[in-house]
């Protein structure tokens, strides 16, 4: 009985997270959820790698942001 519960509320939390996702793809113009850019991950700011979206350095601004 526990476990069918437990299984009810991880469920039921993952449901409303997809659909906040979903309801913000609706609302935000152009129905595009946004990535991140090098410059704002800890672990590729170590390693100087360019972002793989806009190929911005981490000590660059993101090319695809708008200004």
């Amino acid at each position: 009985m526990q476990f069918i519960l437990l299984l009810g509320i991880i469920l039921t939390v993952m449901s409303l997270a997809f659909i906040g996702i979903a309801v913000r793809m609706f609302l935000v113009k152009d129905g595009e959820v946004r990535g991140g850019c090098a410059g704002k991950n800890p672990m590729m700011q170590e390693e100087g790698t360019a972002c793989t979206m806009c190929g911005a350095l981490p000590t660059e601004e993101c090319k695809s942001e708008p200004a």
